[in-house]
């Protein structure tokens, strides 16, 4: 292995030029900035000496199906609201299955010589902090390194183990973040191409076990595309919402809140654990990461931008697309807005049941029966004495008080902006927006923002159809 560091175009020139290579073999990339910076590469190689007789081959690798081979629009294939899970899933079947990984080679030729190879920590990469209390070398990645197995070998086990045991509860486990191995902790090793989601794709259909255990696990991989899809379409959605009017919105801008939701003292436990997770290991449990994005935008009522920073600087699979799609749906102003409520304060909540999640990361309620452990301020003074809880000294207190009130005022300010541009409202009172070919189409809006696009009003709920004789499940 090579490291270098140094503007991409040039030094990957000037390594092969070194190394007298006769091809240049990459993936496939779709960030904008990532495939903009591979085409400056191959035209920096191209031009080389050696450039008009070298082999350059790219693959399709990172995804199942690119963004650009699904069509923006067909007939038949995007029943249902555009950009969502199920059409879209639709939509790549009907290109073709997804082709099997290549079996790596038999041996790679190696350079008559090789090139230097300096120490990474020669290259100054990562220069830790210096404390200015202590004066000590801060290592803020140590708790990275001990949570992961950093490496193809790494990855290589992560699947072997998911796909051998834990795939099996995957369905039904999926959310419980209080117990180890409900879900596969395979997005850093795909996100950084030591995992295909090809290799974890047939090892899903490879493991023997009945569709109705595989089925959301096999939709992830598609969720996944989807983000690249929609990233694709809309290269800015990392900071300009796809529902544009949406950035209209007057969103609190409390600072203090922010702060403390970044650095997990909400005073709201499950939110906060979540938030100091991702800070020791880089990665939150997906159910938990769900949580902590609704309590931003739902209850603090900030703009979803922050999160996406936030998670973006401090996930070890932080993934433009993947980070983009699930902070603007949490944010309202994606192509799919979520049509739930996360409420932080349930008393035994179905992602920590046990409370051990919790636990193990605010570790100052560890001595709390477990239904407080969710909810402290619902403790008598007495149980937070024995468990050694001082609300404001030990634990913080909440930064918000009611959450309904907070709640309401979100939605008013959403209502509002809605309000004022009535003419991205439907007959239906859902959300339109602008593709790319210049063409219409609805998303899917919630119930409570829906609102006529004459006078603003909220549009009362559409009856349901009445079953009719002869339906499946008549009596």
């Amino acid at each position: 292995r090579v490291v270098r560091r140094g503007p991409a175009p040039a030094t990957i020139r000037s390594l092969v030029e070194e190394v007298g290579a006769s091809a240049l073999v990459y993936n496939e990339r779709y960030e904008p900035t990532e495939a903009e910076m591979d085409e400056r590469v191959v035209r920096e190689v191209r031009a080389s000496p050696g450039g008009p007789r070298m082999v350059v081959e790219s693959y399709e690798g990172y995804l199942l199906y690119p963004p650009d081979v699904v069509p923006l629009r067909k007939p038949g294939q995007w029943a249902g609201h555009w950009g969502t899970l199920m059409p879209f899933l639709r939509s790549c079947q009907g290109t073709g299955p997804v082709s099997a990984p290549l079996a790596a080679p038999g041996s790679i030729p190696a350079p008559a010589t090789w090139p230097a190879r300096p120490e990474i920590a020669s290259l100054g990469l990562a220069d830790m902090p210096v404390s200015k209390k202590t004066g000590k070398v801060v290592d803020w990645g140590r708790g990275i390194r001990e949570a992961w197995a950093i490496s193809e070998e790494g990855g290589r086990a992560a699947l072997q183990r998911f796909a051998g045991g834990g795939l099996k509860k995957y369905e039904s486990d999926r959310s419980r973040a209080d117990v180890e191995g409900t879900v596969s902790k395979l997005s850093p090793y795909m996100r950084h191409g030591e995992v295909s989601p090809r290799q974890l794709h047939f090892a899903i259909l490879g493991s023997g076990l009945p569709k109705d255990l595989t089925k959301t696990m096999a939709r992830r991989l598609h969720w996944r595309d989807l983000a690249y899809f929609h990233l694709y379409h809309f290269p800015d959605m990392s900071n300009k919402g796809i529902r544009a009017h949406y950035d209209k919105t007057e969103w609190r801008e409390d600072s203090e809140g922010l702060r403390a939701w970044r650095w997990g003292r909400t005073g709201f436990p499950i939110v906060d654990a979540g938030m100091r997770e991702l800070r020791a290991t880089g990665w939150m449990h997906q159910s938990v990461r769900m949580v902590v994005a609704s309590f931003l935008t739902e209850y603090l009522g900030e703009d979803w931008r922050h999160g996406l920073r936030v998670f973006h600087s401090e996930l070890v699979d932080a993934d433009l697309a993947i980070n983009s799609m699930m902070w603007q749906n949490a944010g309202r102003s994606g192509i799919d807005q979520w049509n739930f409520l996360l409420p932080p304060d349930t008393s035994k909540p179905a992602r920590d049941p046990t409370g051990n999640y919790v636990k193990k990361w605010c570790p100052e309620l560890a001595k709390l029966p477990v239904q407080f452990v969710h909810c402290p301020w619902t403790a008598s003074a007495a149980a937070l004495r024995e468990a050694g809880v001082q609300l404001g000294v030990t634990y913080p207190k909440r930064v918000v008080a009611d959450l309904r009130s907070a709640r309401e005022l979100t939605k008013k300010a959403v209502l509002a902006m809605r309000r004022a541009n009535l003419h991205f409202n439907d007959d239906g009172g859902y959300d339109q927006i602008v593709l790319p070919d210049g063409s219409w189409t609805r998303v899917f809006t919630k119930q409570e923002y829906r609102i006529s696009r004459v006078d603003g009003e909220l549009l009362p709920p559409p009856e349901k159809r009445p079953r009719a004789w002869g339906d499946k499940g008549a009596g």
